[in-house]
């Protein structure tokens, strides 16, 4: 889950979304806005549970949280909270390769500078 201290980051199209069903004077187009801003929620519903699920909250509590059974809970948002923990799982990754490679530069930089300094010493 996110923590304590941070922020999620409000999408942008969610806030002009918003801003347009609240602001726009053409009732109509405020309207369409919300019914969009629904689609947009829905989504946005999708990936708290995603990281309430990589945060190993059961499906139980997340059906207690939305007001619906584990079941019904389990049946709306298991695809999207699998792909939230693949995509997790796999940025994961890619920062320990990036963080081993980093490390492997630094290791080689450090013995070469390591070497140099010798042979300065010994000429």
């Amino acid at each position: 889950m996110a923590d304590a201290n941070e922020m999620r980051a409000v999408p942008p199209l969610m806030t002009a979304t918003w801003e347009t069903a609240l602001c726009d004077p053409d009732p109509l187009v405020a309207l369409g806005a919300t019914r969009a801003l629904a689609g947009l929620l829905s989504t946005w519903e999708a990936r708290l549970v995603g990281e309430a699920t990589a945060a190993g909250v059961t499906w139980e509590t997340i059906g207690a949280t939305v007001g619906v059974s584990r079941q019904a809970a389990w049946e709306r948002f298991h695809d999207e909270a699998r792909e939230f923990r693949r995509r997790w799982k796999t940025d994961l990754h890619d920062l320990r390769s990036r963080h081993r490679e980093e490390m492997d530069e630094l290791r080689s930089r450090l013995k070469g500078e390591a070497h140099s300094r010798r042979r300065r010493r010994t000429a």
